[in-house]
């Protein structure tokens, strides 16, 4: 194989690791929102009986429980959406750090959920050596997204949590522990799209750095560091 269809190759490869990327982060963030609107049509329902029936007096105790209810609800849904709008960044936007980082794991929450996962929470900024340059957002997401769900899925084990580390010029990602095989997720709860797709293994990913014009690197099998410079 020639340099230019080797090119051609990586290039097809990098789009499929991206295309998993979002088979992956789309439908287990729509799960999410969708039991955010399950909660709401309940609460919704319950309101609607009570005010409806004449024959009893309305229990303002349990109206404003209920009330409280939809209100987490309603947030929740807020919070998944503007998960979505973030997603599709402009090419020329810089953004800080934290914050880029912060929507990033948030959008990896509801995947990591669904299959049991821990994740644990965002070093401080005192904890830790944040990068201090402001950053693009799309090489980034699909990276580090990517990077998470090859942990996640790494050699047919699912780990305990998924854990970031932030520094000065680099971000770890890292598996911890291993789930028992009784508490894994059962297959129907993640989605046809997902179960259908290939795990992303090394080469894909190096595929997916060199497309984006970064570098990582495979500390161990279950520790990936993103270069950002």
């Amino acid at each position: 194989m020639n340099k230019i269809e080797t090119h051609q190759a990586n290039v097809w490869i990098a789009a499929g690791v991206q295309h998993s990327v979002l088979s992956r982060t789309l439908p287990a963030l729509r799960h999410d929102l969708a039991g955010s609107v399950s909660v709401l049509r309940m609460g919704l329902a319950v309101i609607a009986r009570k005010l409806d029936n004449g024959g009893e007096q309305i229990e303002r105790d349990a109206i404003l429980q209920r009330t409280q209810s939809l209100e987490a609800g309603v947030t929740e849904l807020s919070n998944g959406l503007r998960r979505l709008r973030h997603w599709d960044k402009p090419t020329h936007e810089l953004l800080d750090s934290r914050a880029l980082l912060g929507e990033i794991w948030a959008l990896a929450r509801p995947f990591l959920a669904l299959r049991n996962i821990d994740q644990s929470p965002l070093p401080d900024a005192s904890d830790a050596g944040w990068p201090t340059q402001p950053l693009k957002p799309q090489p980034l997401m699909y990276l580090l997204l990517a990077s998470i769900y090859h942990l996640a899925e790494g050699a047919g084990n699912t780990p305990e949590r998924i854990t970031t580390t932030p520094l000065a010029d680099r971000i770890r990602v890292s598996s911890e522990g291993l789930m028992p095989s009784t508490s894994a997720p059962d297959d129907c709860m993640l989605g046809a799209g997902v179960r259908h797709t290939p795990a992303i293994d090394h080469l894909s990913l190096l595929c997916l750095a060199d497309h984006l014009q970064s570098h990582i690197e495979f500390e161990s099998a279950q520790s990936v560091l993103i270069h950002l410079d």
